[in-house]
């Protein structure tokens, strides 16, 4: 037999092992493709109804959860005093014997406040109150020492507690203002006060 013809046949035999292999990839993929549909849909049919238990499951856990406060939770309450129309923000941190909680206990321990929010990692309750804040106050002169007052609404002064600044190393200027009486309202007004005689 010729060269020519041993080529031919060769490649005749190639081409059909080709087109043998690529039809039963063909079929193959095919069968497969089919397999995956079918795969598919029952596993979208699964999907669905394990979403349908979980709403279930949801709605079941959901009205059954409770709200209970944890160790790092803070409590921030707000009062506002119509009396001086002043505001107080307090934010701090909930007594140990408080972590565990319920909304219900803490109700009651804030049953004359407004809750505005509750979560177990926060509360935030506010109170509209007459009168002044308490926050109003007065340095002057205690015996040898300065003294804090506090003044109401009425103006009257209630002494609060003395200082350890000695009235004797005042200046003249500075005993003359402290007879008189220095006027703060609020903690940081009156620290910044006391904190000009030391």
């Amino acid at each position: 037999m010729r060269t020519g013809w041993k080529i031919a046949i060769a490649f005749g035999i190639m081409l059909l092992f080709l087109i043998g292999v690529i039809t039963g990839v063909y079929f193959y993929e095919k069968d497969k493709t089919k397999d995956s549909n079918i795969g598919t849909k029952q596993l979208a049919h699964l999907e669905q109804q394990e979403n349908e238990n979980q709403v279930e499951n949801d709605v079941v856990s959901t009205s059954t959860s409770e709200t209970k406060l944890s160790p790092n939770c803070t409590i921030t309450e707000k009062q506002y005093f119509k009396g001086c129309d002043h505001f107080i923000k307090e934010i701090k941190e909930i007594p140990e014997e408080w972590i565990n909680f319920t909304e219900e206990q803490v109700k009651e321990q804030y049953a004359d406040w407004k809750i505005e929010s509750l979560t177990n990692n926060e509360i935030i309750v506010s109170q509209e109150k007459e009168g002044y804040c308490g926050m109003h106050y007065i340095v002057r002169e205690h015996g040898e020492v300065l003294g804090i007052y506090t003044t109401d609404e009425t103006g009257e002064e209630t002494w609060k507690e003395d200082t350890d600044i000695a009235t004797r190393y005042l200046t003249e200027e500075d005993l003359i203002k402290v007879q008189e009486g220095i006027k703060a309202i609020g903690d940081d007004q009156l620290h910044s006060v006391l904190e000009d005689f030391e």
